[in-house]
């Protein structure tokens, strides 16, 4: 697992760099936002399995999923100001 100053990432899988899509890179920054899997998962209604295969690159995340992940990413930018 690569290491990360984000302080959710320590629970927040990461693909193998040759793995890791854009819908995988957009759950795992939204999984560091909420503080981990489980969060996430619970966020948004999947289970903690699917969320952790997705985030692994076994398995390509539904679209449902990624359209999630990238409000929390907007949303997060949107608050701590760094949004345009």
């Amino acid at each position: 697992m690569r290491t990360s100053v984000f302080s959710g990432a320590a629970d927040c899988p990461r693909a193998r760099a040759a793995c890791e899509s854009t819908y995988v890179r957009a759950l795992h920054r939204a999984c560091v936002i909420l503080g981990g899997a489980s969060q996430l998962a619970g966020h948004i209604g999947a289970r903690e399995e699917d969320l952790r295969r997705w985030m692994q690159g076994g398995q390509e995340p539904p679209e449902w999923a990624f359209l999630v992940a990238v409000e929390i990413i907007l949303l997060n930018l949107e608050a701590t100001g760094r949004s345009s």
